[in-house]
């Protein structure tokens, strides 16, 4: 038999309060899904071990708290990381766009060591107040790649119906022992929603063919913000008529 060799991997949850990292990470852990949120205080902290072939694996994850109230401690916990996992709400596009904010945390946090960024859109379950597609995470993702020169693994999970919530913890522990220069013999099964934004054919172009600016990309966003707003405002409108026919 041979030896195994022992792995401890720091992992990070990032993301917005309410967006599922603790959920996710419960899921994982063989907790099952509460549908109760317990607001996260600074930051919770949970492991689990797995093997792949002759590697032992230790993943240490740190769930942290998203709440603006806790930015000023969270750095410390960032900390020796190899992985990040930031996560977003797909029935909210600004927990989408704040994952830039949660990606510059990271890098400093971590004096850019982390090896390995999963960008995480959570909720898909819930397909009838879904605002966020899949198109439009592949687009946001692919534009922060090009600009920041990371590269970014994206999956689609529920924490409800633990839809790739084993297979993304999987996938990882594959891509930091590639990272750590270890050959694993067993590949990985493609899983539909587990993508690397560098590998679709996926093209956040202008019809000049050049990236679109910071700008325009805020003029977007923007445009997605004012689109929702109106949504909302239809709901609101039909439950009134609809309560008044009843």
């Amino acid at each position: 038999m041979n030896k195994l060799t022992k792995w401890n991997f720091k992992v990070v949850l990032a993301g917005d309060g309410a967006v599922g990292k603790t959920s996710i990470r419960e899921r994982f852990m063989g907790k099952g899904f509460s549908t109760d949120y317990l607001k996260t205080i600074g930051a919770d902290f949970a492991s689990k071990k797995v093997e792949i072939e002759d590697n032992h694996i230790s993943f240490q994850i740190w769930d942290l708290a998203g709440q603006e109230s806790y930015q000023a401690v969270r750095g410390t916990f960032y900390k020796g990381a190899t992985a990040a996992l930031i996560v977003f709400d797909v029935q909210d596009s600004t927990t989408m766009t704040n994952i830039k904010n949660w990606l510059e945390e990271a890098i400093k946090g971590s004096n850019n060591g982390i090896l390995v960024y999963f960008i995480i859109a959570n909720k898909v379950d819930l397909v009838d107040s879904r605002r966020v597609s899949r198109e439009m995470a592949l687009d946001f993702c692919t534009r922060i790649d090009a600009e920041t020169g990371i590269r970014f693994y994206y999956c689609e999970t529920s924490a409800l119906s633990g839809q790739n919530i084993q297979e993304t913890f999987d996938f990882l522990a594959h891509k930091l022992l590639e990272a750590n220069n270890i050959k694993i013999l067993t590949k990985l099964p493609t899983v539909e929603g587990i993508l690397d934004t560098r590998e679709t054919k996926q093209e956040v172009m202008l019809s000049n063919e050049e990236f679109a600016s910071k700008k325009e990309l805020e003029d977007i966003e923007g445009r997605i913000n004012k689109l929702e707003k109106k949504l909302d405002t239809m709901h609101a409108i039909l439950t009134k008529i609809i309560e008044k026919i009843q």
